[in-house]
């Protein structure tokens, strides 16, 4: 039989990972769309930066919007290991609890 485990701490951190990511990339197209020619150099660059702006602009929301997506389905699996996990230990504690155990005396312990 195969041998599956599931970190629920991970996916926990999985999807802290993917808000940290939106939130960079979020950040750093703030701060590009923001830059002037005094903050950032000649108008070449300045030009070259709107242009990569402009371009990736579609995508980046895109990849925002992935990002929301997986962070949902990552939730959405934690929670469901989890439910599943504390559904597994409650049944086996009430199991337990039901079974005798034989002491040396001959009589049942509970």
């Amino acid at each position: 039989m195969p041998d599956f485990t599931v970190s629920i701490d991970g996916l926990a951190g999985l999807g802290q990972d993917l808000d940290n990511s939106k939130e960079n990339i979020d950040w750093a197209t703030e701060r590009l769309a923001g830059l002037t020619s005094q903050q950032l150099g000649p108008d070449v660059l300045v030009s070259a930066c709107d242009d990569f702006r402009d371009s990736w602009e579609d995508g980046l929301d895109e990849l925002g919007e992935a990002i929301d997506g997986i962070r949902e389905g990552i939730d959405e699996a934690k929670n469901a290991y989890q439910e599943l996990e504390e559904t597994v230990a409650e049944q086996l504690n009430t199991m337990a609890e039901k079974l005798e155990v034989p002491t040396t005396d001959g009589e049942s312990a509970q």
